[in-house]
Formats: C-alpha cells, structure tokens, sequence
C-alpha cells in the first residue's frame, strides 16, 4: 500500500467530517481523535483506502464498514470502544482476519448495539488484537450458541495496520 496523494483539509471541511463521524460514534470519542486545534491530512492510497492524519499521527481509516481508528491507538490505549473478549484459542483466527465466532467470546459488553464498532482483545492481557462490526446487539449475543457475531475489519498483520507502523510525516 502506497501514497497515492496526500493533503491537508480546511477548517470548513474538518466540520464536515466531524459531523460525519460523530453519526458513528459518541463525543468522548471524537474528542480523543480529534484536539480542539487539529491538522487533519487525507492520504489516499493506491489500493483505494482513505486514512487520515491528525497532528501527523495516522488515526482514521474510512473502509465501505465507515470510519475505523487505526489499532495502533486502541493498543496505546489512545481512544475507547466497546469491547469483546476472546479466549486463547480464538487469538490466532481473530488475527488472520477470520470474523469472531460466539463460542470463542469470553465476555460481550452491554451497551453493544448491532452495527458498532468495537474492540476485540484477549483475555489474559487485554490488548487489543483486532477491531470489528458488531453483527448482533450484545443481548443477542449472549442467547446465541453459535455463530458469526463479529465481523473483522481491522486486524493487526493487515495492510492499514503494515501502513500505520510505516507510516512518516
């Protein structure tokens, strides 16, 4: 995944896509991406993806699912999204993209609702391994034996993620 073009947006257009974001997701959210006096950058790649840069850290990642942080900022704790823990065993499918399965989830929150994007991270450490689209709210979830009930989107061995580590001001 390359550069293509890469440019920085006006104010007028940094509302708009504030706006947009903050249909997907809550205030504490945006606020955490986005700093009262923000730089934003586009970067389209030649693969066709949308990232974007705030204050030279590469943050978003606007995919057909919507608007998705980039994991490198759920790692370092930088922003909060509901989130589904997985056993040891389901570690290594979650990783290599396969979508999230009811009988590997050891713990659903709550106030999951279908369509949110969340975090997915094990068990033992917490640590965020991939982020996904919930399929079923999380009530659903819990009455489900069986299943699909996470879409992977974003993992931490695919192409945003290689481009993030990689990526230079």
């Amino acid at each position: 995944m390359n550069i293509k073009q890469r440019h920085f947006i006006q104010k007028s257009q940094i509302k708009e896509l504030l706006d947009d974001i903050s249909e997907h997701y809550d205030e504490q959210f945006v606020a955490q991406i986005f700093p009262k006096k923000a730089k934003v950058e586009i970067i389209q790649t030649d693969a066709g993806d949308t990232l974007y840069a705030v204050n030279k850290v590469l943050k978003l990642w606007k995919s057909k699912e919507g608007y998705i942080p980039v994991l490198t900022l759920l790692l370092n704790k930088q922003v909060e999204l509901k989130k589904i823990v997985v056993d040891k065993g389901a570690i290594r499918f979650v990783t290599n993209a396969a979508d999230v399965m009811r009988p590997g989830i050891t713990h659903i929150e709550p106030s999951i609702k279908k369509g949110d994007i969340v975090v997915i991270v094990d068990e033992n450490h917490d640590r965020a391994l991939a982020i996904g689209k919930a399929m079923l709210n999380a009530k659903q979830m819990q009455e489900t034996k069986t299943g699909k009930v996470v879409k992977n989107l974003h993992t931490i061995q695919d192409n945003v993620w290689k481009f993030a580590k990689n990526f230079l001001v």
